[in-house]
């Protein structure tokens, strides 16, 4: 990693600072600061030493370690003092303490008349004690505080002009209060003095609404759509729920293609847990298929579940964090809590599958589904598809299944609702379902006869013996959802003309609870 750092990271650096130095129209004492900054990143390459090899260190150890290095680089940058040079006769003159012996000016300006500032806290650390110090008449803090006092009097004694500056807010410390220096001088020297409060007045940048206008170059990238860069199925649901979400978070993420911030992930969020449980379930049935060569779930397929399951949970953690599988899996820390997460919903799933058995597995995890619907702006059609957790059918039902970890909502009015976009608790996980049930009913005309239930794996279903798989539409669970697909088709054909209408903007939403966590309202000042 230091090879990484010496080759790459510090000289990159270094080239800044140098395009820094040599602009003409900074400050001399800004080019001071660039110069100093470049002989301390020479020295920091001649520490670090010769090139090492880190083709074995992984994406995690190098983030880990740069950012070790970059608060090492800002307490060095800290510590760093810096003489600054002039021309004695002419122009300003910036100087330490020490540089100010037996020097007479006109005009004086003292910074940080802080009480350790000036005078410093302490002195440098020495092996010979205080009293040892004091009995042999060698130097101590008291002389260190003499010569401060004598070289601060001094630079004060014949100038006509006196400036001093001094912080009212305390630091992290508690230490804000003026210099003793500066209180002797404002209580016992009798001179006229004139106390000032300086202060920048905090006044607020009017933050204006963005209003993103479809232009060419957008409406070419709006098109682009139908053929979507990362699924390749056109506009996923999620996107479709990020639009009525906010429009302008629509257009950052889909039509932009700004990327969210990459960050190292310390620790296992939500998300990361349900892509384990997706995981167990989806290698749990494949492998079941596989070994029966059918389609077909029985109840005795849930004989020893247990240890099949715990065997794919360490696989996938394997698998997740790179670790040999050749060696046995040690969970610690969070790690056994996520595991325990994910075992008991991989159980209660298996559960609630036997309860249901016999049925048969339709599909699992389903990629490339996509369909159309016709729209009266260019491009004549709109693209949606996406990946279905799970089907199965039984005694001409068929459930589309989706899973959730969290406790997602299974209510809803009408359909109209789950597109209104000025809902504050707009059913995201209802609509998401829906789109699949519409999706999958498009794709697969030979289920056409079937009834179809969407429903969520929950933690309210999965975790409740007297729970009912589906939907409620209003205080009714809903027996088939396909007659009201013929209207969330139409709906979502009107959300796709607005999407796709050129007279329409992409504007920012007035639901603020919405921005709260979005990754872009550094963007939107929200």
């Amino acid at each position: 990693m230091f090879g990484d750092l010496k080759e790459g990271f510090l000289p990159y650096l270094t080239a800044i600072f140098h395009e820094i130095g040599a602009v003409d129209s900074i400050a001399d004492a800004d080019k001071e600061y660039a110069f100093h900054f470049i002989k301390l990143i020479n020295r920091v390459q001649e520490i670090l030493g010769a090139k090492t090899d880190v083709d074995d260190i992984d994406t995690k150890e190098r983030a880990r370690i740069l950012k070790s290095f970059l608060r090492l680089i800002k307490q060095l940058v800290n510590a760093q003092k810096i003489p600054f040079t002039g021309e004695p006769l002419k122009g300003l003159q910036i100087m330490g303490v020490l540089e100010t012996r037996n020097l007479d000016f006109k005009n004086v300006f003292i910074l940080s008349m802080n009480e350790g500032a000036l005078p410093s806290f302490g002195g440098k650390g020495s092996y010979v004690p205080f009293n040892v110090k004091r009995a042999y008449g060698l130097p101590t803090v008291e002389h260190q505080d003499a010569i401060y006092a004598y070289l601060f009097y001094r630079v004060l004694q014949r100038a006509e002009n006196i400036f001093l500056f001094y912080n009212t807010e305390t630091d992290r410390l508690g230490q804000g209060e003026m210099s003793r220096y500066l209180q002797q001088l404002m209580y016992e020297s009798g001179l006229p003095i004139v106390r000032k409060i300086l202060h920048n007045p905090v006044q607020p940048a009017v933050i204006h609404p963005i209003v993103i206008r479809k232009d060419q170059v957008v409406l070419e990238a709006i098109h682009k759509l139908n053929n979507n860069r990362y699924t390749f199925t056109g506009i996923s649901p999620s996107a479709i729920n990020t639009y009525l979400d906010c429009r302008l978070k629509f257009y950052f993420q889909q039509v932009a293609g700004i990327k969210e911030p990459k960050e190292v992930e310390d620790t296992i969020d939500a998300r990361i847990l349900g892509n384990f449980v997706h995981s167990v379930m989806e290698r749990f049935y494949r492998r079941l298929q596989v070994s029966k060569n059918s389609n077909l779930v029985e109840e005795k397929d849930f004989e020893n579940t247990h240890r099949v399951v715990d065997n794919l949970i360490d696989e996938i953690f394997k698998e997740q964090f790179r670790l040999d599988p050749n060696k046995p899996m040690e969970y610690e820390g969070q790690q056994v809590v996520v595991r325990e997460i994910v075992r008991r919903f991989a159980h209660r799933i298996l559960h609630k599958d036997k309860l249901h058995a016999p049925f048969t597995m339709e599909a699992i995890e389903t990629e490339n589904l996509f369909a159309s619907v016709e729209i009266k702006h260019k491009p004549g059609k709109a693209v949606f598809g996406g990946k279905i957790d799970r089907v199965d059918s039984k005694e001409n039902v068929l459930r589309i299944i989706d899973y959730k970890t969290g406790t997602d909502s299974l209510g809803f009015n009408d359909v109209d609702e789950l597109f209104n976009r000025s809902k504050k608790n707009r059913n995201k996980a209802a609509f998401q379902t829906l789109l699949y049930a519409l999706l999958y009913r498009r794709t697969h005309f030979k289920y056409d006869s079937m009834k179809m239930v969407p429903g969520l794996f929950n933690r309210d279903y999965l975790f409740k013996d007297t729970a009912q798989f589906g939907f409620k539409h209003g205080n009714v669970f809903v027996s088939d959802i396909s007659p009201m697909l013929p209207e969330f088709e139409a709906r979502l054909t009107e959300l796709f003309e607005e999407i796709f209408n050129p007279e329409e903007v992409f504007d920012q939403t007035d639901q603020i609870e919405i921005c709260r966590n979005c990754p872009y309202q550094n963007i939107c000042y929200r």
